[in-house]
């Protein structure tokens, strides 16, 4: 096929090609690990009791998380990868919602920061609240 050299050279319309400008690994790592931040906690308890009760919901799980992973490869657009980790998360808190729902006592409160502090209070027999002494005070 013979190229016509006297033919105009086409022009990229300004402001680009249309797409969204991809984003460094780095960026999408740090929206990862923003969003995943509340689960860091309690959540490898959770998904080791998902992947015995509920083997399903674990390997969608699991796929998501390897496409996150695939998607933060490839850098990807910020809101293709932000879509993604919001459907991610959801289905983390789906996760939590059946563990917490077959395993109701075995809710745990995560570690406080350092000089943070909480008050306990027990119900005695009568109805009544009692705080529970610091010994450090």
């Amino acid at each position: 096929m013979k190229v016509n050299s006297h033919a105009t050279p086409r022009r990229r319309p300004k402001g680009g090609s249309g797409r969204p400008p991809i984003v460094s690994l780095h960026t999408l790592q740090q929206q990862y690990e923003t969003a995943t931040a509340v689960f860091q906690h309690y959540f490898p308890i959770i998904d080791a009791w998902i992947s015995e009760h509920e083997p399903e919901l674990w390997r969608q799980i699991q796929l998501e998380d390897d496409e996150l992973f695939r998607l933060r490869q490839l850098g990807v657009s910020e809101s293709r990868y932000q879509a993604r980790l919001d459907e991610f998360v959801a289905l983390c808190e789906y996760a939590e919602r059946v563990y917490y729902d077959a395993q109701p006592n075995e809710l745990q409160l995560p570690p406080l920061q350092e000089g943070q502090r909480i008050a306990i209070y027990f119900r005695l027999g009568d109805g009544s609240l009692q705080k529970a002494q610091d010994h450090d005070d």
